[in-house]
């Protein structure tokens, strides 16, 4: 409830400058809406490439090709003289890309590895809400995809995690949405929801 009173004081707050400073109002709301903008030209920039390289043939003497944009790996083949066949998949800021070639199978295209699950240990922080905004420091130890575990601890208790990129529908590449629970040092369980990155 408190936080419910908390956001309606904020949403007055905001209604109040806004119509007492109806200039430096605009000019913030102009800002916003001009990052939006550059934000919206930058992802459909980055979608385009994307689409370029899977709908792009392959030259007569190629295999297979692989191309790497920022998070997204799109892999094509030949699949018979006029069929050419694509996969696009994640990659995630902790995996990484192998690409092997067999010495006793020369005639065919390299094999692909892409290591989108695995652990890790990159430490991070953020900020949880668990009755009150709670800074956090933690560990993250084992990824698939998208997703995390964690190992965290704050001021008011310590836990586990679990964590999601959001890099697909959001400008920051680096930010994740986290989900932690645990007991503090009254063993009184505690979960909290907020945000992290990577150090």
């Amino acid at each position: 409830m408190m936080l419910v009173i908390k956001l309606f004081s904020a949403v007055k707050d905001i209604l109040l400058f806004a119509y007492k400073r109806p200039k430096d109002a605009s000019i913030i709301i102009l800002a916003l809406l001009l990052s939006i903008l550059f934000w919206r030209l930058n992802h459909e920039k980055n979608k385009t490439q994307e689409m370029i390289a899977k709908i792009e043939g392959l030259p007569p003497d190629t295999k297979q090709v692989v191309t790497i944009y920022r998070d997204c790996v799109v892999t094509k083949w030949r699949d018979g003289p006029t069929k050419i066949e694509y996969r696009d998949r994640y990659l995630p800021p902790e995996g990484h890309i192998e690409i092997v070639t067999k010495e006793n199978e020369s005639e065919k295209p390299p094999e692909v590895k892409i290591k989108d699950w695995g652990f890790t240990s990159r430490l991070g922080g953020g900020v949880v809400y668990s009755g009150k905004f709670l800074p956090l420091i933690d560990l993250k130890w084992a990824y698939w995809r998208r997703y995390s575990l964690t190992a965290g601890i704050t001021r008011q208790f310590g836990g586990v995690g679990l964590s999601r990129h959001i890099d697909d529908f959001t400008p920051l590449k680096n930010l994740e949405i986290l989900s932690l629970s645990g007991f503090d040092w009254n063993g009184k369980f505690h979960f909290g929801i907020g945000i992290r990155t990577n150090f």
